[in-house]
This record gives structure tokens, C-alpha cells and sequence, in this order.
């Protein structure tokens, strides 16, 4: 499987299916994330939890891979992600609400598994669409 594959796979059937039975499918047992803002944890069960818990508050979360570039080892994705706020976040309870923001991340594929990933996901669009932040 090719390295855009796997990562293309691991979008569609962990994060828009919501498969948590194949997470080890398509992450290494040492995985590691740097999202400012968001605890991945680390290896398979931390890519598991965080994916339960986006479900847990957005069942109907979806992500559109807008564009997709390959080099050697690294994948860089740019994401369109949408949901409804049907669950609890942290401090916020379900607001029912439609939102939709862009995500950019840079993964290492090493072995057909996601090994490393980077990015930075617009949260400001993200929390201006739930209310928590007012423009104006």
C-alpha cells in the first residue's frame, strides 16, 4: 500500500467512518502528535480515545481530503471537516450545531503506518461556529 493510501484510508475509515477496530490498521504502536490544542495521547490507544471522543461529541464528523501531496515519506493533507455538535465538549453541552473547518497536517508514513503527525486545525472558526467566540 502506498504511503498516500494508507493515509487516505485512516481518513476515511477511522475519521469519517468511525471505525475505532481498525485504528492499529493504519497507526504504529509509537505513534505521536503535535496539535496545539488537541491531546492525541500517544501509539494506537491515544489516536482510539481521541477519535471516540470527536465521535462522542460530533457523530456525524466527516473530513474531505481537499488536497493531498506526497513526498517520499511525508503526506500533507489540507481537510475540510464537518459535523453537528450533538454531544458535550468540554465545558460546552451539545448545541446541535453545523460547523465546518479547514485542518492542515503533515504525516510520516513509515511501514504502511501513520508514525508522526503535525498540523494545525482552524479551532477559531471552529469556536466562533459553537458561540464561544464573537467577532464584531
Amino acid at each position: 500500500m502506498t504511503n498516500e493510501q494508507v493515509v487516505r484510508d485512516a481518513c476515511r475509515v477511522v475519521w469519517t467512518e468511525g471505525d475505532m477496530s481498525r485504528v492499529g490498521e493504519f497507526y504504529a504502536e509509537d505513534f505521536k502528535a503535535n496539535y496545539p490544542r488537541t491531546d492525541w495521547g500517544t501509539g494506537v490507544a491515544g489516536v482510539r480515545a481521541l477519535a471516540q471522543g470527536i465521535r462522542d461529541s460530533f457523530p456525524d464528523y466527516r473530513e474531505q481530503i481537499d488536497e493531498l501531496i506526497v513526498a517520499d515519506d511525508l503526506v500533507i493533507v489540507r481537510l475540510t471537516i464537518r459535523g453537528t455538535h450533538d454531544g458535550p465538549l468540554p465545558n460546552l453541552p451539545a448545541t446541535g450545531t453545523k460547523v465546518e473547518f479547514n485542518d492542515v497536517s503533515i504525516i510520516r508514513v513509515r511501514g504502511e503506518k501513520i508514525i508522526e503527525q503535525r498540523g494545525l486545525s482552524d479551532h477559531f472558526a471552529l469556536y466562533q461556529q459553537l458561540g464561544l467566540i464573537e467577532v464584531g
